[in-house]
């Protein structure tokens, strides 16, 4: 663990993130993109799939971690498709944390087919929510 690394602290407890563990295995875990203070509140269903030990990018991971993160990003893009979802994005941006991250986007139905999918959750009407909504969410995919 680095200590000064969020998503370290998010897998450690430290930063609390709603809902807990979406799933996990003994070498990646995948939550729910927490409210932070100055972010506001996160779009429904980002979900980050990432590796237990601090690796920095998709690079640095082992082979046996990588398939981890892909059994994680595979089961949770149908759980959140089972939960409304219409299509489930992902992408490693890396632009501002040093630990490796597989983004889960969802697209719901409402989503205007113009907005790309690295911005589903910029446009006016993208489905943001705090704790609450999030917790709910967990229950409806692990439900799923």
């Amino acid at each position: 663990m680095a200590p000064d690394c969020l998503v370290c602290q998010e897998i450690a407890g430290d930063v609390p993130v709603p809902g807990g563990l979406f799933w996990e295995e003994e070498l990646a875990v995948a939550f729910h993109v927490p409210p932070l203070p100055g972010r506001g509140d996160p779009y429904l269903g980002h979900l980050l799939v990432v590796s237990r030990r601090h690796a920095a990018g998709l690079s640095d991971l082992t082979e046996a971690e990588g398939a981890a993160v892909g059994r994680g990003a595979v089961k949770l893009a149908s759980a959140l498709v089972a939960a409304g979802a219409t299509q489930v994005h992902s992408g490693v941006a890396g632009a501002h944390a040093a630990h490796f991250h597989l983004h889960l986007l969802p697209r719901y139905d409402d989503t205007p087919p113009d907005v790309p999918w690295h911005a589903v959750d910029d446009w006016p009407g993208a489905r943001h929510g705090g704790a609450s909504e999030i917790e709910a969410l967990a229950d409806r995919l692990r439900a799923g």
